[in-house]
């Protein structure tokens, strides 16, 4: 018979990996240029945020970086062009749909900043656009980008937070979601885009539901907005994030979408975003051909109609067994 001791060991690994605050609590630790360790997906205050949805905001209020230090401003010759999120301090995630029109020569990000009109915005230059292979033009299908840096960001607790993002696909497992962005918050006026970052708080829709009402929507892309209010992103919120919480876990946010597209803004329907789960491994493949790997954390191991507990339970019952 094994003692406690030897067979301790074996037991220790399955129970590192079931135990449910193990992958709410690891978030992403990004090591910047100047090694100070930052945990994804906590804004300042510490406390859940609201926010807004797909292009320019509809229906929201002003937003603080501080509340989303891990959101940016794609600029192309000193005009806003997109939105987009830092995954860490190298890479940043938006939407290829953005640069139809253009590619990777004098795009530069702005970060920690909330004003486009501040005198003290930080420029950091893009060294390439990887946009998917897949991506359809026409459809918006596969809509998902990245931006390598020409040098790492130097993150900061202050204003400049990675976001973390999630294996979990299930809408049932998110809360409390919001979009941000400096896009159109007048449709009378197109061109009237925010100098200030605003926030909208939106709602997730069911993919079936949501394919009744608006078209063309795909496995790769997940729908959100409100049914009653006037609340959506527009033109220029494009390429930045919905953001939510793990029901389990209200401190910590997750990229769900990148926005893409919708039919009109505002109008009480749906806005489709880019389903990020279903790219974290060509993510993964990508940065790291590129030189510069993005890790993220596995948090999928108990599908959520099933508790971690019960698998637990059955590891300790064949271990006592074997004992």
């Amino acid at each position: 018979m094994k003692s406690w001791k030897d067979g301790r060991a074996g037991l220790l690994l399955p129970l590192a990996l079931l135990l449910p605050w193990t992958h709410s609590s690891l978030a992403y630790l990004s090591i910047s240029s100047s090694f100070l360790l930052v945990t994804c997906g906590r804004g300042i205050s510490g406390r859940s945020q609201q926010w807004e949805n797909i292009s320019a905001i509809m229906g929201g209020e002003p937003a603080n970086i501080t509340q989303f230090p891990w959101h940016v401003g794609i600029m192309h010759y000193g005009n806003h062009l997109c939105g987009g999120t830092i995954l860490n301090e190298w890479w940043i995630l938006t939407a290829s749909h953005c640069f139809d029109q253009t590619n990777n020569s004098n795009l530069v990000i702005i970060h920690g900043k909330d004003d486009l009109n501040s005198t003290k915005l930080v420029y950091d230059k893009v060294n390439k656009l990887i946009t998917h292979p897949k991506y359809d033009d026409l459809l918006l299908d596969n809509d998902i980008a990245l931006l390598l840096l020409e040098s790492p960001l130097n993150l900061s607790i202050n204003s400049r937070v990675p976001i973390c993002i999630s294996e979990v696909s299930d809408l049932v497992a998110w809360s409390n979601c919001w979009v941000v962005g400096w896009g159109v918050t007048n449709t009378s006026s197109p061109k009237d885009k925010s100098a200030k970052l605003r926030k909208v708080q939106v709602e997730l829709f069911r993919t079936d539901w949501c394919s009744l009402v608006v078209s063309l929507v795909t496995k790769n892309m997940l729908c959100a907005g409100s049914r009653t209010a006037r609340k959506d992103a527009c033109q220029g919120d494009s390429g930045g994030g919905l953001f939510c919480n793990k029901k389990k876990n209200i401190t910590t946010w997750y990229q769900v979408g990148i926005v893409s597209w919708g039919m009109g803004c505002g109008q009480n329907l749906p806005g489709i975003y880019t389903k990020v789960s279903g790219y974290l491994k060509w993510i993964s493949r990508v940065t790291a051909k590129a030189g510069k790997p993005y890790m993220y954390v596995h948090d999928s191991v108990c599908p959520l109609v099933l508790s971690c507990w019960p698998i637990l339970f059955l590891y300790l019952a064949v271990f006592l067994l074997t004992w």
